[in-house]
């Protein structure tokens, strides 16, 4: 027998509950910083008993891991999707594919190159994690279609690693500082100004010998 749906909103499920915990979180972390956002914060702007964030995600900082993991995850899904399965494809394309998406991703999401920045350049059990889970395995993706790249060059480019490296970091800090960069140069208001300045400095030349 089907069970009859009363008249009214769906129950929101656990998930959803636990989704727009981490959708107010990630926003007052990105703000304020991890050390000065509250759990009784982020629960009121939530919505819900601050005891349930403990019982969810053990904790604030089982609730910020929880955030950047499933950013990570995100971000590897929309890699993948970006080189697909065109065997076709150059190394040099391959990497620009991937470069793109990156870039998509953060101007997607801002508040996330906001909240990481902020924890990255902190010594702390934060910041290692960070580069245990999310910097190096990204800078590993990249590096891997770079040397594709150089690989495939006549001239290879100098300090590659390094370059890779830049990249990433640079991609993050130039999304996350948006607002400073267009105050600071005009006709970069509009978003598809912003995204071809920001495709043509920091991918178009990366792998120049």
């Amino acid at each position: 027998m089907t069970e009859r749906r009363g008249r009214g909103r769906p129950r929101e499920t656990d998930a959803d509950t636990s989704a727009a915990i981490a959708r107010v979180a990630l926003r007052l972390f990105a703000a304020h910083g991890f050390e000065a956002t509250s759990l009784r914060e982020i629960a009121n702007a939530a919505g819900v008993d601050v005891a349930l964030i403990s019982y969810r995600f053990g904790g604030k900082a089982g609730l910020w891991k929880s955030i950047v993991s499933q950013a990570g995850a995100d971000l590897r899904e929309a890699l993948e999707r970006a080189l697909g399965d065109d065997c076709t494809a150059s190394a040099r394309q391959r990497f620009d594919m991937s470069a793109r998406a990156f870039l998509a991703f953060l101007l997607d999401r801002p508040e996330m190159p906001r909240l990481l920045l902020r924890d990255i350049t902190i010594d702390s059990e934060r910041s290692q994690w960070l580069l245990e889970n999310l910097s190096q395995p990204l800078h590993a993706h990249f590096f891997e279609l770079a040397q594709a790249v150089a690989d495939a060059q006549e001239e290879a480019p100098t300090h590659l690693q390094f370059r890779v490296a830049n990249f990433v970091y640079s991609a993050a800090s130039t999304v996350a500082r948006r607002d400073r960069l267009v105050a600071l140069v005009g006709g970069m208001a509009a978003d598809s100004t912003f995204t071809a300045a920001l495709e043509e400095v920091l991918v178009e030349g990366l792998l120049a010998p």
